[in-house]
């Protein structure tokens, strides 16, 4: 009897262990996949930056004309929007960006909601910097 119940206990102690390693693990995934995200924008930024510092050392990089997606108030189209314009977005990654532009062409910003992972509060945050035009 006695050793049922120490081996009880051990079997007990062994998978608190083991549920407590897996929770660990899983705040370092978490963590670790926002730093990724957040080098991914900063990338982007830094890429998007190149161009205008190549152009003043004498290189004839430049920028032809706007962006599309871009209109002169500012706001981002979501049937002509680059996935830069659209990783510029709060809480807009790459992977969300790009099922952004594959669920294409949109008829009303509220379309948006069929993108699997934009939620009503990702909408609402972005609503005032998007606009809807005719599709491409």
């Amino acid at each position: 009897m006695f050793f049922i119940i120490v081996g009880l206990v051990v079997v007990i102690w062994l998978l608190w262990n083991i549920c407590r390693n897996t929770n660990d693990a899983l705040d370092k995934q978490t963590a670790i996949q926002y730093e990724i995200v957040s080098l991914e924008k900063r990338i982007e930024e830094l890429l998007d930056k190149l161009p205008e510092n190549l152009s003043g050392e004498g290189n004839s990089v430049k920028k032809t004309e706007a962006p599309v997606a871009e209109l002169d108030s500012g706001l981002v189209d979501l049937n002509h929007a680059t996935l830069a314009d659209l990783v510029a977005l709060p809480k807009i990654g790459k992977a969300l960006g790009q099922r952004i532009i594959e669920k294409r062409p949109y008829a009303a910003i509220d379309d948006l909601l069929q993108v699997q992972g934009i939620s009503k509060d990702i909408l609402e945050m972005n609503r005032a910097r998007l606009t809807v035009s005719d599709a491409p």
